[in-house]
């Protein structure tokens, strides 16, 4: 994300500084692990586990560190469910809520950790403050079509995260009862002149229960506080599932000053972590449910689409 020349400690010169750089893994996948599954298969997730290891390999770098140039409005489409009423867990389709609602834009803070390569970390570099934080937009409107749900994000995101937002947009419509056939989604990194964005990478499913609480309060049209980060995975029970990271992402809260408060799965707090949010002024708040995310995020219940 931003690079080592900003925070790295120690007496550094200019020019090691600048080699160091070229090894540091700037991505927002907020603790990625790099998991190998039972059938051979490889997977990028929060938690570490067994057949897990942190991404180090120069070829997973690159790919991290050098992303797609073109503009932030390029578009990638996101694969969907053949059946999205079905994973909904309704039946028929008439049940669920399809009406127009007026198409709204959210803001939502996504926090993350970046750190240094393995190898890198084995010969005692170190960066002081290792949290970030993205300002992402989400752009939800209806489709009449019925043709949906459709799904795209800007060239920011990777395979990971536009998976998590797929997970993202069925959930929030299971969670207001609306036809997510009638959802069109899409998610980006908004750029301003001089942005220090302009580089970074989004991976992982970190920030899936925020874009699920944004899709959410989209469709009902409630607004969102402008002071809270949100980390947290989701899944189809509508339950908030715990992540990597989390002190360094309460530095990545505090980056900007409007912040005060930080959503954490319910399980995840331990005595470091309120210590180190007490310390930045951010309140750490444990939630283990969508609705309680959502109640504390907009201020209203979560509740069906009219």
């Amino acid at each position: 994300m931003i690079t080592a020349r900003r925070n790295i400690g120690g007496q550094v010169t200019r020019a090691g500084i600048l080699v160091l750089t070229l090894f540091m893994v700037e991505h927002g996948s907020g603790g990625l692990w790099h998991c190998i599954q039972p059938d051979g298969s490889v997977r990028f997730q929060d938690r570490g586990g067994t057949g897990c290891r942190e991404p180090g390999a120069s070829s997973e770098l690159q790919s991290i560190r050098f992303p797609n140039r073109g503009g932030s409005a390029e578009l990638q489409s996101q694969p969907q469910p053949a059946d999205p009423v079905a994973l909904q867990g309704k039946t028929p389709a008439q049940e669920l809520s399809s009406r127009p609602f007026s198409p709204a834009a959210r803001t939502i803070p996504a926090v993350s950790y970046r750190d240094l390569a393995p190898e890198w970390r084995a010969k005692g570099w170190n960066i002081p403050n290792k949290g970030d934080i993205q300002l992402l937009q989400v752009d939800v409107s209806h489709l009449p079509a019925g043709t949906g749900p459709s799904i795209t994000t800007d060239h920011h995101f990777m395979d990971e995260a536009r998976r998590a937002l797929g997970v993202a947009v069925l959930a929030a419509a299971k969670a207001v009862r609306y036809d997510a056939r009638f959802l069109q989604v899409q998610l980006t990194m908004p750029m301003v002149a001089g942005s220090f964005h302009s580089g970074k990478q989004v991976d992982g499913p970190s920030a899936s229960a925020a874009w699920t609480v944004g899709v959410a309060s989209a469709i009902l049209g409630d607004a969102l506080r402008q002071d809270v980060c949100f980390s947290g995975t989701i899944d189809m029970d509508l339950v908030v599932g715990s992540v990597g990271g989390l002190e360094h992402k309460i530095e990545g809260c505090r980056l900007l000053p409007q912040f005060h408060e930080l959503l954490i799965p319910a399980g995840q707090q331990t005595f470091a972590i309120t210590d180190k949010g007490m310390a930045r002024s951010i309140k750490v708040t444990e939630v283990s449910t969508l609705s309680e995310a959502y109640e504390i995020v907009t201020g209203q219940p979560l509740r069906p689409a009219p």
